[in-house]
């Protein structure tokens, strides 16, 4: 049963217009990162253009898991606004349908985030002409986009209304940088902040201080206990509530 309801998912990545979606919104977001390098850093020797590259890493996975985020919300509210929720009940238990969902919609946060990688990259290299590709960085970037994918599937089975996840998803995340200009000794135990330093990312580049930062054992603790408190609330709501 699990097994099918798998295949099913799988088989749904072709047609899936809120992964691409979000993965484009990523792309052009990364972008970005180019509009504050000057032209003629293009001609600086590669050391230090890889040097000056380097705080662009966090950026980029802020940007994925962000919009990796409102992907995994959007992934539930559409399918349940259209009526796809209803239709697989018909077949499956819900927590088979619960459970089949958590492994794609974590391969489609890598996905978009993986998308603003590409975007940076790009951007970089017409910016800079090219910086070497830091393959852990890169990992661990997919790898908090899959988390903040699971974050935003929680956010949209508690929330279900398609329009206020957009809103609640991005926030629940960007709320961390917002407050880290404030308050960083607080930023650093919301969802964003704690999975960027789980994974582990220097969070300096988006405004905590050294001291203040959390080490890699209690920041994955708490970007877990994030990800886990918000299916746990969402999955027993999805099991309770109708769907229709």
């Amino acid at each position: 049963m699990i097994g099918r309801a798998l295949r099913a998912q799988a088989a749904g990545f072709g047609g899936d217009v809120v992964l691409l979606g979000a993965a484009a919104a990523a792309f052009v977001v990364s972008l970005s990162v180019a509009a504050g390098i000057p032209p003629e850093l293009a001609g600086a020797p590669a050391d230090l253009r890889e040097a000056l590259a380097a705080p662009f890493g966090v950026v980029l996975a802020t940007y994925g898991a962000v919009l990796a985020a409102v992907y995994g919300s959007f992934r539930y509210t559409i399918d349940r606004r259209d009526g796809v929720i209803a239709q697989r009940l018909t077949v499956q238990p819900r927590w088979v349908l619960l459970l089949a969902r958590l492994p794609a919609v974590a391969v489609g946060g890598a996905l978009v985030a993986l998308a603003g990688v590409v975007g940076g990259h790009v951007a970089l290299a017409v910016a800079m002409g090219g910086v070497p590709v830091n393959w852990s960085s890169v990992g661990s970037t997919l790898v908090v986009g899959a988390v903040a994918g699971l974050w935003g599937m929680g956010i949209g089975l508690v929330v279900q209304s398609h329009l206020v996840a957009l809103f609640v998803a991005a926030m629940s995340m960007a709320v961390a940088v917002l407050l880290a200009m404030l308050w960083g000794a607080g930023a650093v135990y919301l969802p964003l902040l704690s999975m960027l330093q789980a994974f582990p990312f220097d969070v300096t580049a988006v405004g905590i201080a050294p001291e203040v930062r959390l080490d890699g054992s209690l920041a994955a603790l708490v970007a877990g206990g994030w990800v886990a408190s918000a299916l746990l609330g969402g999955g027993v709501l999805f099991l309770r509530r109708d769907v229709t």
